[in-house]
């Protein structure tokens, strides 16, 4: 089975194949030649293998924790501006289609900010 868009489980076509699971990079991968995502995200693994360790300091857990949840409040925050510009480009474009002429497809509105207006 593939994963379809809306994230549910689908059957796969006759024409395509299912995808491959993505292998997570390693912290020094990521670092050497990954985007900032996929940095936190190896880093996020890693904290995370240490704090479920059994050998883990009691002295180091509370800083680990605390920097686990750091990592993922940032990958969240990229993960919504990156949610935020595909709405953008997916509401453009339904405007496009209805209206191609609009002023803000056109960029014939002016958005900058009058501080003498206020």
């Amino acid at each position: 089975m593939a994963d379809s868009t809306d994230g549910h489980l689908r059957a796969v076509a006759d024409d395509e194949r299912a995808q491959e699971p993505e292998i997570p990079k390693t912290v020094a991968e990521a670092a050497r030649a990954g985007t900032r995502r996929e940095l936190l995200a190896a880093m996020r693994d890693r904290v995370a293998v240490e704090i479920t360790n059994d050998d883990c300091a009691a002295r180091d857990l509370a800083a680990l924790t605390r920097r686990l949840q750091e990592i993922v409040r940032e990958i969240e925050a990229i993960d919504a501006r990156t949610d935020d510009k595909a709405r953008v480009a997916e509401l453009e474009s339904a405007l496009r289609e209805a209206c191609p002429d609009h002023p803000l497809l056109a960029a014939a509105v002016d958005d900058t900010f009058d501080a003498s207006a206020v």
